[in-house]
């Protein structure tokens, strides 16, 4: 069954595999050339030469909708930070009370000089607070040293993901030295969440810099350099809260064999009377990259009761153009090299000894961001993710792609999909490859032992397209669920969905509106709620009519219908935020 109001209305929409009707599937045929900075590539026919990636994709072309790319380009120059009151429609729950903490690219101009990609802009907080008399909203700039001196200098010195900074610097050996200086090689910009470490907030992004923020008035009080404190050259930017209070996460290092990813638990407190909780990890285990000049981009990792689950995926960081780059004054994506017909090569490593699962397990190649949720059941591990067929997305999300090819854009961009991949811990060494190993009911997952005695895993696509940002009950991360939450990856409609995926009816409930574009989305629970998805979802929501209104919608995350939504005028854009986490009052 398919429940479609017409697309000049708010809405629900509800999607099932089971359905003799769709929604109109888009196939495409086109060739088109990317930005001239994209991504490398390995070329299928020597898996050993790297080459310059084309940037031609095979998709197919026959219908064009207008998708509101302006909403990813939006450029804040003023922040506001006197709370301002909302306008509210409807009723916010009374339950309802604390704050929603964003975090995203915002600035993307200093002086004459602008920014190339939409992941390039200055740390913009922003906060939304739910009280006794309505909810407010506020945003600050993350006072990095990127921020500071780009503006005290009128332009843009500090290099970014796709952009590159102009040296301020004089002499030539004098500039040389400053672009191998690890601190001007990676920008402090922290666009990418608000994280908790040891009790306090943090601004996070992949460099291995964090800023500590007041999250009440959003200052930015201090930062942290984990190059200088533990000699990482990145980190997870998506770490993992525990229950004792300590944070789990992956940190990308050098060892004597070359790149590795080391997990490690940062406690709740410092210990040993150092200052900060960042001073002395604890080592979890260690799992070496399988490719010594190409460690693998690695924005999430999975975590259940028992294993750090690792999925090492065909985009890699080749380090060798990223020296070359920096030398050629080049950005930091034109280091990123997609390897061609490679797998995903998954890792398992026991959380009480450190030891990896000596079963070698590979899936099928997909390019992905975020691993939704991960848990074990029955002697299988079972990971959800939001897949996606290659790593286009990186390449349209440059400001002269949104702003020349906006129109056609949605139609030429893989959607992705939700995909589970299923691993069935105990395997015998005299099963036949034809079997099917896993024995989970209410899954299409495969996973194949091959000749050479490894896993080949075939995940389950769930969805048609991917639904990201994910957001589920934060006591079902690492367990057993059933539902969660994100903004629909279809870039072919007037609107930005957001959906609830059921894994158990494979069904998907989205509330949309035309003009509204979904952003991040939270998961708050109702107090004193049993079932899995009794309480609300904020949902942040751009207008396209007006770059300087946001409104928070409140859906109840049940059926997906609109509780009370409400609207803020702002005395500058608006922008796009990438992560959030809500705090309690």
């Amino acid at each position: 069954m398919i429940v479609c109001p017409a697309l000049s209305c708010s809405g629900l929409v509800t999607t099932s595999p089971n359905s003799s009707r769709r929604f109109i599937r888009l196939s495409f045929l086109y060739r088109s050339r990317w930005c001239e900075v994209g991504l490398r590539k390995r070329a299928p026919s020597s898996p050993d030469t790297p080459t310059r990636l084309e940037e031609n994709f095979d998709s197919r072309t026959t219908i064009k909708m207008p998708y509101d790319f302006t909403t990813w380009d939006r450029n804040c120059l003023e922040e506001q930070v006197t709370p301002v009151q909302g306008e509210v429609t409807g009723t916010i729950p009374p339950w309802l009370r604390g704050s929603f903490l964003l975090d995203g690219p915002g600035r993307m101009t200093y002086g004459e000089h602008e920014f190339n990609h939409v992941f390039d802009g200055s740390a913009l907080l922003q906060r939304f607070t739910f009280g006794e008399t309505g909810a407010t909203f506020c945003s600050r700039f993350l006072k990095s040293y990127a921020y500071t001196t780009n503006l005290e200098n009128e332009q843009i010195v500090v290099s970014e993901f796709g952009t590159t900074g102009k040296s301020v610097t004089k002499g030539k050996l004098a500039k040389l030295g400053d672009k191998f200086a690890f601190d001007k090689m990676f920008s402090d910009n922290a666009p990418v969440g608000v994280v908790t470490f040891g009790g306090e907030y943090y601004c996070i992004t992949e460099a291995p810099f964090l800023h500590k923020i007041d999250p009440t008035t959003l200052e930015t009080i201090s930062k942290v350099d984990l190059h200088k404190e533990l000699g990482i050259n990145s980190h997870c930017p998506n770490p993992k809260p525990l229950p004792d209070g300590s944070t789990l996460n992956i940190l990308h290092a050098v060892g004597a064999t070359g790149p590795k990813y080391d997990i490690v638990s940062f406690p709740s407190k410092p210990l040993d009377g150092k200052a900060t909780v960042f001073a002395k990890p604890k080592k979890v285990g260690s799992v070496d990259a399988r490719w010594k000049l190409n460690p693998c981009h690695m924005h999430t990792f999975g975590l259940t009761e028992n294993y750090v689950v690792l999925l090492e995926q065909p985009l890699t960081i080749d380090v060798k153009a990223m020296v070359a780059n920096t030398i050629r004054d080049k950005p930091f994506i034109g280091g990123m090299e997609w390897m061609e017909n490679k797998l995903v090569k998954i890792h398992i490593v026991n959380r009480e000894t450190g030891k990896e699962v000596k079963q070698k397990v590979k899936c099928e190649a997909f390019f992905f961001m975020h691993i939704i949720n991960c848990y074990e059941r029955e002697n299988h591990i079972v990971i959800d993710v939001n897949a996606y067929k290659k790593p286009d997305l990186l390449h349209a999300f440059h400001l002269k792609n949104l702003r020349e090819r906006g129109a056609s854009l949605g139609n030429e961009l893989d959607g992705g999909s939700v995909k589970r991949i299923v691993i069935p811990m105990e395997v015998s060494d005299k099963v036949s490859p034809e079997l099917n190993l896993v024995m989970l009911a209410g899954t299409k997952a495969k996973a194949n032992r091959q000749k050479d005695g490894s896993l080949y895993l075939t995940p389950d696509a769930v969805t048609d397209y991917a639904y990201e940002i994910p957001a589920l009950h934060p006591d079902y991360t690492g367990k057993r669920y059933r539902y969660f939450y994100g903004s629909c990856g279809n870039m072919t409609l007037t609107t930005g969905k957001v959906g609830k995926v059921d894994f158990e009816s494979r069904e998907v409930k989205e509330w949309f509106e035309d003009g509204l574009y979904a952003g991040v989305s939270c998961f708050v629970p109702r107090p004193g709620a049993t079932a899995e998805d009794d309480g609300v979802l904020l949902v942040t929501e751009l207008h396209s009519a007006d770059r300087k209104k946001v409104s928070v919608v409140i859906l109840n995350s049940v059926d997906m219908t609109e509780v009370a939504r409400v609207a803020f005028s702002t005395p500058s854009d608006v922008p796009r935020s990438l992560h959030g986490c809500f705090v309690a009052a």
